[in-house]
């Protein structure tokens, strides 16, 4: 190419690319004057996910006592908490959110993490008043403890502590929009972060509203948990679809809390959900309906003759009876190995697998697959892999 052609190519493109760079000076000029005003102040977006408009608020002001109490008609879901409305200079505030882990279930606030937190603080300075508040609420997913955040932020807390993610999966919700449009591709969610994007949406915050109930599950004034009806366990399927989008409206939800509390300059706390892998087996297991009739028919022997010579797994057997023959297993690993050959993502074959690795002493492989065993099981009611990841994620975000 002669030398002139490339020097008026290369001209064309330094054009080309000075425009690019000053179409975007605007935007960039918005969100940098956004961001030192520290605008939008108020919430960016209302949830896209489900309908929320039925909650109600946890505490109501008690005139008698000057103090804000739950309310009674909580109690089946609470424990009981109260704090002063006028709150003194020598009290520091503290409210812990979450599920019935925060509040303390199977036994009582009395003696849950936030009492022990309360009592260490106070002994560590007792010239102030500490007050941690339990707002442990039994089946909470993270959906109703952002109402409780964006509550409490209006008692002048100095500290929010949330412990949430194992009852994300307990209410059905539809999410027919994210189905039809998925929110999961990386460009979008950067988009859905710029402070701009946030303002739009907070200026046209009842008409977004308006346009996207349809398509979003209404929830209940209070926890309508499957499993409080009868044949609510059959309603949890192996590779529901709907455990995708689960995973990433907590993800917006811990998102909210986060800018929330940085926008009232409240620190904030997030806890990584934990589970007890080892003792716990999955509440439900399915063989994977996409194999062979064949092979399903082999696994459910196999499965079947290893689970009766293995009973001291304490397994629940939510799958399907078999008569067969029982036959002796000379050697129960490598007939488990056979079974995940078969179907990997079988949760009580990966539970029995880490159990069996876990009485070899060998942890680091066990929990390898009792984690696994975990996040395959068909009704998790622990939080999942990728529920804990996002808290992770976010908190170092």
């Amino acid at each position: 190419m002669p030398e002139y052609v490339n020097r008026k190519f290369s001209r064309i493109w330094r054009f080309r690319l000075v425009a690019i760079v000053l179409g975007f000076l605007p935007l960039a000029f918005i969100e940098a004057t956004l961001a030192v005003l520290e605008l939008p102040k108020r919430p960016a977006a209302i949830d896209p996910y489900v309908d929320l408009h039925h909650l109600r608020p946890l505490f109501e002001l008690d005139y008698d006592s000057d103090e804000f109490v739950i309310g009674r008609e909580r109690m089946h879901l609470f424990r009981p908490a109260t704090f002063s409305a006028r709150k003194s200079e020598d009290t520091y505030r503290v409210f812990a959110l979450g599920g019935s882990t925060t509040q303390g279930e199977p036994f009582s606030t009395e003696t849950a993490f936030p009492k022990w937190l309360e009592l260490n603080l106070q002994a560590q300075s007792p010239n102030t008043c500490f007050e941690v508040i339990n707002c442990g609420g039994l089946s909470y997913a993270s959906y109703r403890v952002l109402a409780i955040l964006r509550e409490v932020l209006n008692y002048d807390p100095d500290l929010i502590i949330v412990y949430t993610g194992h009852n994300e999966f307990l209410e059905r919700r539809t999410y027919e929009h994210w189905m039809q449009i998925s929110t999961r591709s990386s460009a979008l969610a950067w988009l859905k972060r710029m402070r701009t994007v946030q303002m739009v949406r907070t200026l046209f915050n009842d008409a977004a509203e308006r346009a996207d109930a349809p398509s979003r599950t209404e929830l209940a004034v209070e926890v309508d948990a499957l499993l409080d009806y009868s044949g609510g366990l059959n309603e949890y399927r192996r590779d529901d679809p709907w455990r995708e989008p689960v995973v990433e409206h907590f993800q917006w939800n811990v998102e909210q809390m986060i800018r929330e509390c940085q926008q009232q300059r409240v620190p904030l706390v997030l806890v990584r959900p934990v589970s007890n892998l080892l003792d716990c087996p999955p509440i439900k297991f399915e063989i994977n309906s996409k194999l062979s009739a064949e092979k399903q028919a082999e696994f459910a022997r196999r499965w079947d003759d290893l689970r009766v010579q293995r009973d001291s797994t304490n397994i629940s057997a939510n799958d399907p009876n078999h008569n067969s023959k029982h036959n002796p297993i000379s050697d129960p690993m490598a007939e488990v190995d056979a079974l995940l050959t078969i179907d990997p993502a079988h949760a009580g074959a990966l539970y029995l697998k880490g159990r069996m690795l876990a009485d070899a002493k060998d942890w680091e492989s066990a929990k390898r697959y009792l984690t696994a065993a975990r996040d395959a099981d068909v009704c998790p009611l622990r939080a999942v892999s990728p529920i804990a990841d996002a808290v992770t994620e976010l908190a170092a975000r």
